[in-house]
């Protein structure tokens, strides 16, 4: 976000964050249905059960980020941070240390 600081870049940015929530949310509900299967079946739903409250806390999280993303939008556009000096530094690798 630091260097693509578009209405573009954020649009998709936020777009991609909405999009990731719903798929959370999406597997969260067809894991719910996978765990009415196995009960009917009498078998064991603890994994299932995990599973789901964390894709539904994820889902939560990521749509409350998008949320606070879109409330602030304007805030980030406005904000201009300077990338020049970081362009000028070149990268050097690591020497390898060699093994006799």
């Amino acid at each position: 976000m630091r260097k693509f600081q578009s209405s573009v870049a954020v649009g998709f940015f936020m777009g991609s964050v909405v999009a990731a929530s719903q798929m959370f949310l999406l597997i969260f509900l067809i894991l719910f249905g996978y765990i009415e299967d196995r009960l009917e079946n009498d078998m064991s739903v603890d994994g299932e059960r995990l599973n789901g409250f964390v894709c539904l806390v994820q889902a939560v999280l990521l749509g409350s980020f998008a949320a606070i993303l879109a409330a602030h939008r304007s805030e980030i556009l406005d904000q201009k941070i300077s990338v020049e000096d970081d362009e000028d530094v070149t990268y050097e690798a690591p020497k390898r240390a060699t093994v006799v």
